[in-house]
């Protein structure tokens, strides 16, 4: 089967997965039993019936984890599977609910005191030239819409990264107008020193304007018009798209229109990309995004791996620990995206939390960077839970009290591992204009490691 763009379809992490299980013979029982209790189970014409059955089943059971409380003390480790199917889709890294025939059918706490300690930026400088040489790694870096000079401030900032995404496009109306704003300066400056430019294109949030779009055969088209006339005039590398909190209603729609999209970006050679929201429904994808699906008509998923707790919520708790953003990876290889299409999306932020008397909490989003010196400033000191692999602060204000759970550099190389251990295709940062050199450092290193 191939791509529309005529490139070959990359393997299925279940499909790689099967090749190496059958080139040892040491796994040649197990795929036996593995494939023989497959026919048992879904033979015959009940094998989709029998697989949404028990995939339903599955994704309606209590998780169970209060996540960012004392009481949750789930690993990062995988979780044995919990029947025969759901143990197959572990093993090959494939969904319950066969996602060609969905394709064919759309588209004819334990803690110890410790005090975080980063790389420093030479050790950084040194070990570049041989990560940017051979490893095939994406190191994505988003960039808030600034000035040229500013953006490319940035860029010079974090020395190793080999894509950016600047906000410069925007879904503008229900006709499919797209408003641009692409800067020369900024793409020269990039690609002199060997950097892709993967323009964001958000849909303003907003469902409604997405639905009116999606909905319209004309809209979809005058978007995918504007948006391929912006990257063959801007002499862009491809396409970030970030369409968030649409409608479970659309989900075929965006499919067809990413499709539709990745068709007219090909001949340019530009990537298209899709950004995607953790749902971690256990072997599910009903809402907006269909994971297989989206994963065959583009280039490359990027799992938006943060706000696990965000500024609405009413119990504080973490932005992003490790076990949350393991589970939202797993759940993604499970539905059937190829590992080395996933590209996972790092928080460079973290949440302080305000606890008042009576319960209530607010929070302000703060930079990595920042966070010392507002624990300093309250002489405050930290503690590392291992089961979360963040550092968590807590201290006394006039009005209640304040806690915190930020990334250390332990934070950051155990989800670089994740990338590495899992094959995963790279790293985003979000966002770029938050980082800073340690914290760069950190991810450029662990990301090196996959060479050896």
């Amino acid at each position: 089967m191939r791509l529309q763009d005529g490139q070959p379809m990359r393997q299925s992490g279940g499909t790689a997965l099967l090749r190496r299980l059958a080139s040892s013979l040491g796994f040649i029982g197990l795929l036996a039993g593995c494939l023989a209790s497959l026919f048992f189970l879904y033979g015959g014409p009940s094998w989709q019936a029998a697989s949404e059955t028990e995939a339903s089943s599955l994704s309606a059971a209590e998780l169970g984890e209060l996540i960012g409380t004392p009481h949750y003390t789930q690993s990062d480790q995988a979780q044995a599977p919990t029947s025969i199917p759901a143990a197959l889709a572990a093993v090959f890294r494939v969904p319950l609910t066969n996602p060609l025939g969905m394709l064919t059918a759309q588209f004819p706490a334990t803690t110890q005191t410790a005090s975080p300690n980063g790389a420093s930026e030479s050790s950084l400088l040194s070990s570049l030239s041989t990560w940017e040489t051979h490893s095939n790694k994406i190191a994505l870096g988003w960039l808030p819409l600034e000035s040229p000079s500013a953006s490319i401030q940035t860029m010079a900032d974090n020395p190793g990264i080999n894509v950016v995404s600047p906000e410069w496009m925007t879904l503008w109306s229900a006709d499919g107008n797209v408003e641009t704003h692409v800067e020369p300066e900024v793409v020269r400056y990039a690609h002199q020193h060997h950097i892709q430019v993967w323009a964001m294109f958000d849909n303003q949030f907003s469902a409604s304007l997405t639905h009116a779009v999606l909905s319209s055969s004309a809209a979809r088209a005058h978007a995918v018009q504007l948006v391929t006339n912006a990257v063959r005039d801007g002499q862009l590398d491809g396409v970030n798209v970030d369409f968030e909190n649409l409608e479970s209603s659309d989900q075929a729609a965006f499919t067809s229109f990413v499709a539709q999209l990745h068709q007219a970006l090909a001949p340019l050679g530009a990537k298209l990309s899709v950004d995607i929201t953790p749902d971690i429904v256990p072997l599910e994808d009903d809402a907006a995004y269909f994971h297989a699906g989206l994963a065959s008509v583009c280039d490359d998923i990027v799992v938006m791996a943060y706000d696990e707790h965000w500024a609405g919520d009413t119990t504080p708790g973490p932005v992003a620990d490790v076990p949350w953003v393991t589970r939202a990876v797993d759940d993604l290889l499970d539905t059937g995206v190829p590992a080395d299409q996933l590209i996972l999306g790092i928080p460079s932020y973290t949440r302080f939390w305000h606890v008042y008397p009576d319960g209530s909490v607010t929070s302000e989003a703060v930079a990595d960077s920042a966070v010392s010196g507002i624990l300093a400033s309250h002489h405050a000191s930290s503690t590392w839970n291992n089961e979360l692999g963040l550092y968590y602060a807590r201290y006394a204000k006039p009005e209640g009290y304040e806690e915190v759970w930020y990334a250390g550099p332990q934070t950051w190389s155990r989800k670089l591992n994740l990338v590495n251990q899992e094959g995963l295709g790279g790293v985003a940062v979000w966002s770029l204009s938050l980082s800073n050199a340690n914290t760069w450092s950190t991810v450029v290193n662990a990301l090196r490691q996959s060479l050896s």
